[in-house]
């Protein structure tokens, strides 16, 4: 079950278009670069070829849920709350 919702998730999330660069500004960036940016993920989990990231808590105010793949390059990622920044 685990890895259908991974898929779900990365399906939403999906590539960015050509138009779309400055919402999906994360796609592409290596870990290094998502840690210099959000820190130490609040927890994680492992889905086959992919890595759940998540940052933030509901307690405050954001969550963003970051897939990065195998050469550690986010994949897709999605963010919930009032106090994230627009995507």
């Amino acid at each position: 079950m685990k890895r259908y919702w991974w898929i779900a998730l990365a399906s939403i999330v999906g590539c960015a278009g050509s138009g779309d660069r400055g919402r999906y500004s994360l796609i592409g960036q290596n870990s290094f670069a998502l840690a210099a940016r959000y820190g130490t993920p609040a927890s994680y989990q492992h889905f086959g070829e992919y890595l759940q990231l998540n940052y933030g808590s509901t307690a405050a105010g954001c969550q963003v849920i970051v897939l990065v793949d195998q050469a550690q390059r986010v994949a897709g990622w999605a963010s919930t709350g009032r106090s994230c920044p627009p995507q």
